[in-house]
């Protein structure tokens, strides 16, 4: 056998002694992911609602949804049904609570052959708990900053390797990395004027009007 071979073997039986032997949710661990880094590496981000308990075939599980609205995707997304999820927790699946039916959730997801999936590292988060202004990000500004990138700091020092990148520093500050204010409040943008340097930018806005707050709310 050559060494090729030899490795993806040695590779495979790890990963099956993980999953026969440890913990099965050992196998599983997600990188932290701004608001914006989800939004655009997704294929697909909607709001919707559980609406039926997971229903398991073979190594996936499908969930029954009712999709309230698309901020990424295409027209068809409006439709859609029913998302897919690997079984076991090893592989990272991700398990709906029953307890949780009928609230709204924004989704990030990635298209496989028509059917979209989603992981227990995918954003998925209550849209009753998003910020005015991550519902801001998700209408409005995720989209446009895209072509930045977001580079999470782990451990001081820390920086950056181009001007397209804004170091991402809730970990450090604030010893979580959801909810602090880069995540809740910011976006990482070109600058004005400036189309190659991205920086943060709040997404705050001093505009308290009616209309401004019932599009927020969509």
């Amino acid at each position: 056998m050559d060494s090729a071979k030899m490795c993806g073997f040695l590779a495979t039986s790890c990963v099956l002694l993980l999953t026969l032997l440890g913990d099965p949710t050992e196998a599983c661990s997600c990188a932290p992911s701004h608001p914006q880094t989800a939004y655009c590496n997704a294929d697909v981000v909607i709001r919707c609602k559980f609406v039926g308990n997971g229903t398991r075939s073979g190594l996936s599980v499908q969930y029954e949804i009712k999709t309230t609205k698309v901020y990424k995707g295409s027209e068809a997304m409006q439709e859609l049904r029913f998302l897919h999820t690997p079984a076991m927790a090893s592989v990272c699946g991700y398990e709906h609570k029953e307890n949780h039916q009928g609230e709204e959730y924004v989704i990030a997801g990635m298209l496989d052959n028509n059917l979209v999936r989603i992981s227990a590292c995918s954003f998925i988060q209550p849209w009753a708990q998003l910020t005015p202004e991550q519902r801001r990000g998700l209408s409005l500004d995720y989209s446009k900053g895209c072509s930045c990138q977001i580079v999470p700091c782990y451990s001081m020092p820390c920086s950056v390797d181009s001007n397209s990148q804004c170091l991402w520093t809730d970990g450090i500050v604030n010893q979580m990395w959801n909810g602090g204010s880069q995540d809740k409040s910011a976006a990482c943008l070109p600058k004005s004027g400036n189309p190659g340097l991205c920086t943060w930018q709040s997404l705050k806005s001093e505009k308290s009007g009616f209309l401004r707050k019932a599009r927020l709310r969509q």
